[in-house]
């Protein structure tokens, strides 16, 4: 996939004579995400252009806008790296990152339009989510985008939300599961289980001395669940390997009550070399809630029954990420 990163519409050199265009943050990846991403594909293969399908673009954000406009944002649920994966797994041809600022806030939708969509990517059908709104105040809604299509030349098809138990998917709500501890709602509104994607720093080293060395994962999004001990499936260069996840402030150790760290001990493998790995965390199940033991011999006896508890999980991981 190409990616291209800008920090104003002026930097991005034009791309493509012919595309088909979609726009959104997509954190999280959700069921809606995904039915936007079909469309787009599917539109890119019936706009065909010289018998060759016209390439799909994906138009996104470093952060989420609202960090700018308001001065915070939701927890995000993927860093953009992962996002930008996922996109590339979902068959997206070309990216385009903008980094959102407050300069960046300023752009009426009108530019965005010639500059970005007609000019530099040649904008032949754009995608939009049922909430989509592009520029400032954000007056590009749905309305003006279709104007905009039918003076420049492009049509513009609007995606509905999809339903999981009785409720519109959204990212705020796969938030809202996944902190409350609800992974298996996270997972329905997601497709595939909750996961996190870090890079395995180093630790203390203190699981090796009870007997269950821990990989410490330093995680690159924000969205966390509840403190406590976890079935999970750890991918990395090894492959996928069932694991336990503890993500809790260790109270037994009496380690700093401010900082909650991640740990994950893989089942039956002590001769793993992890530092500075990539890896990905799926949440299958919560096991237990995080507690203070009076000793390491009490502490080592609960891991042991955690991991029994892991293997009786049934572990399953959605299928290799297509490589390109």
């Amino acid at each position: 996939m190409e990616r291209h990163a800008v920090r104003a519409l002026e930097e991005l050199p034009p791309l493509h004579e012919a595309s088909v265009a979609t726009i959104g943050v997509f954190d999280g990846m959700h069921l809606g995400h995904q039915s936007i991403l079909e469309r787009l594909a599917a539109t890119a293969a019936e706009l065909r252009a010289n018998d060759r399908v016209l390439p799909s673009v994906c138009i996104t954000f470093s952060v989420h806008p609202k960090a700018v406009l308001l001065g915070e944002a939701p927890r995000q649920i993927m860093s953009i790296d992962h996002r930008l994966e996922l996109l590339e797994a979902a068959g997206v041809d070309t990216t385009v990152v903008i980094e959102f600022s407050k300069q960046f806030a300023r752009v009426e939708p009108e530019e965005f339009v010639e500059q970005l969509l007609v000019r530099r990517l040649g904008t032949r059908a754009l995608i939009i989510g049922h909430d989509t709104a592009i520029g400032r105040h954000r007056r590009g809604d749905a309305e003006f985008l279709t104007r905009a299509g039918r003076r420049y030349g492009f049509r513009v098809v609007t995606v509905g939300g999809v339903s999981v138990d009785g409720a519109v998917v959204s990212s705020t709500a796969v938030r809202r599961a996944i902190g409350s501890g609800a992974l298996d709602r996270a997972e329905r509104m997601l497709g595939r289980p909750v996961s996190l994607l870090g890079t395995v720093v180093k630790g203390d080293g203190r699981g090796s001395t009870i007997g269950f060395p821990t990989a410490n994962l330093e995680v690159h999004s924000a969205a966390f669940p509840p403190l406590g001990v976890y079935a999970v499936t750890a991918r990395c260069a090894e492959g996928d390997l069932p694991a336990v996840m503890n993500y809790g402030l260790r109270p037994t150790f009496k380690q700093d009550e401010r900082h909650a760290v991640f740990e994950i001990h893989v089942l039956g493998r002590d001769d793993l070399q992890l530092y500075g790995e990539r890896m990905e965390v799926f949440l299958h199940e919560f096991v237990r809630r995080e507690r203070r033991f009076a000793d390491a011999d009490e502490l080592r006896a609960q891991i042991a029954t955690d991991c029994e508890h892991a293997r009786r999980v049934e572990h399953i991981v959605p299928p290799r990420r297509r490589q390109g």
